[in-house]
């Protein structure tokens, strides 16, 4: 009918709508921002900070609004399951029984006189005892006036010439800090008020020197952890280091986990800690060349270093030597660090590289490994960010966002029963869900942007055991939040180096189901009695 409007028309209405909208919320959050600060240069208070919710419920009278802070995919992603009992934690008889008490009804004058006795009802409870021990050790000592020389007893390994304290007390102290999150002046509170006469001096010498002393384990979980896994996942979060801004870098898979803290977070740092700190090597091929057009270094440039022969890997000095001759200072200066940095990459590649790397979307993760997987529970925050206005756009957001959690749950499913005719369904309805138009135009470029990343979003149809989502590296990267959050900081390499240690130890207990606690109690004491971290994770990997 004459004076009709199309479909295409009302989409274009409505998202020159929302557009609208969204430069309005702007001006309103820009103005209210500038009244805030007019307020607070007056002595006075700006606006209470409420949530979106409730703030267009006390607008609009209703509860109408789509928080704009709550971009978690928890609800959608995950099956729901029926609500199990909530039960208490009974005794199991797993626990040594130390101690037993019977108590009796002291006075049976009230009680019939026909009573007769029938047991006892048995109940447990779990109690904590923290003690602590003044031990005198006493050395046999014998003097030899023939030779001249004094013969005095060796310690026991528990002990340490020169250091008032037991290596026990001692892994008390680093799991303290590095499992329970104690600042040093509190550890140091904790064990005075328990009758440790101890200063915060020596708890901080402590613990640095506890990292020290796993330093080399550590080392060699990352190396092994690299070799039996069949992928690594890499996160990164802040840290703090003596006033400055660095960053901490997580390597792990099923098996293990690692800490990094380093001052950059660029693609040659990265791989420096993939290849366990080794020097820099650099090799000039076709794959180099390739790999500058990526880092889009100029023609001319790569055309003057065609002429170097240089088809055997070199290391840093021959390599920049080799460039300094045949580029001039001002060209070098310019382009000097990414000429390294595809140099390095050729000779990884040409090397041993990495064959599956589960990451986020960070360009620094790029041409790391053969395979580069994507976090679907990333791509599916990109969705959740849009917070429409438009009516319509929120009910057309949730509609693709219910269709794109299914789709996520069949890949789950594909992992438990991977076959090739599933895959390739699979892969057309990739195709399928991420070629629509929806008329709500911010939804559909990131529907388009999606579908650019095909590649590293399906790794898991050519490889079912790679997880869909870099969750795990993110859970670990909270032990670095929450020591940041008490400590704010390390205050130099060697605290860093003990944070980064410890947490690796940690966090690698837990994930091979060993009483970390207990574990470094028994390093630390010298006892060995437990089975090395490195071979449970041997053990661990060939038992799957």
């Amino acid at each position: 009918m004459p004076g009709e409007m199309s479909k295409a028309d009302q989409a274009l209405i409505l998202s020159s709508l929302e557009a609208c909208l969204y430069v309005i919320k702007d001006l309103q959050q820009t103005v209210q921002e500038l009244k805030d600060e007019v307020n607070r240069l007056k002595g006075e208070q700006g606006k209470p900070t409420i949530s979106a919710k409730n703030q267009q419920e006390e607008e609009n009278g209703e509860d109408s609004s789509r928080s704009d802070q709550d971009i978690s995919s928890e609800a959608e992603r995950k099956e729901k399951k029926g609500k199990g009992r909530k039960r208490g934690v009974k005794f199991d008889g797993s626990q040594q029984v130390t101690r037993e008490e019977v108590i009796k009804i002291e006075d049976k004058s009230d009680l019939p006189l026909d009573i007769e006795f029938k047991g006892y009802a048995t109940n447990h409870y779990q109690n904590l005892l923290i003690t602590s021990e003044l031990i005198v050790v006493k050395q046999e000592i014998y003097y030899s006036p023939s030779q001249g020389k004094t013969y005095k007893a060796e310690l026991p390994l528990e002990y340490e010439a020169g250091y008032d304290y037991t290596q026990e007390l001692k892994g008390h102290i680093l799991m303290l800090k590095f499992e329970m999150g104690l600042s040093i002046p509190k550890i140091g509170d904790f064990l005075r008020m328990n009758g440790i006469n101890i200063s915060n001096a020596t708890v901080s010498n402590t613990v640095l020197a506890g990292g020290a002393y796993f330093q080399a384990e550590k080392e060699a979980l990352h190396r092994s952890g690299m070799e039996v896994g069949l992928y690594t996942q890499t996160d990164t979060t802040g840290a703090r280091v003596n006033g400055e801004n660095w960053h901490t870098h997580i390597m792990g898979n099923a098996y293990y986990s690692a800490y990094f803290t380093t001052p950059h977070k660029d693609r040659q740092t990265i791989l420096d800690i993939l290849r366990g700190e080794a020097a820099r090597f650099y090799l000039l091929n076709e794959d180099t060349f390739e790999l500058y057009d990526y880092l889009k270094i100029p023609k001319k440039i790569q055309e003057k270093l065609e002429t170097l022969s240089l088809a055997s890997i070199v290391d840093q000095d021959q390599f920049v030597a080799q460039l300094t001759s045949a580029l001039s200072p001002k060209e070098y200066e310019k382009h000097g660090a990414k000429l390294l940095e595809g140099a390095y990459l050729a000779a990884y590649h040409y090397d041993d590289p990495l064959a599956v790397l589960v990451v986020d979307d960070a360009p620094q993760y790029k041409l790391l490994a053969l395979w580069i997987a994507l976090c679907w529970v990333h791509a599916g925050r990109h969705f959740k960010k849009l917070n429409p206005i438009v009516k319509h756009h929120q009910a057309v957001l949730d509609d693709f966002l219910n269709e794109f959690w299914a789709y996520y749950r069949a890949l789950k499913s594909y992992q438990l029963h991977p076959d090739l005719p599933t895959a390739k369904i699979l892969d057309q309805q990739f195709d399928q869900l991420f070629s629509r138009k929806t008329g709500y135009e911010q939804l559909d470029e990131r529907i388009a942007k999606t579908k650019l990343k095909k590649k590293e979003l399906l790794v898991v149809l050519k490889h079912p055991y790679v997880p869909l989502h870099n969750n795990a590296s993110e859970l670990d990267a909270r032990k670095e939040v929450r020591y940041r959050d008490i400590s704010f900081q390390t205050r130099n390499q060697k605290g860093t180096q003990a944070k980064d240690t410890m947490f690796t130890i940690i966090q690698t207990c837990k994930k091979l189901g060993v009483n970390a606690y207990a574990y470094v109690l028994d390093r630390i004491t010298k006892r060995n009695r437990m089975t090395p971290l490195e071979k449970i994770m041997f053990n661990t990997a060939k038992a799957c």
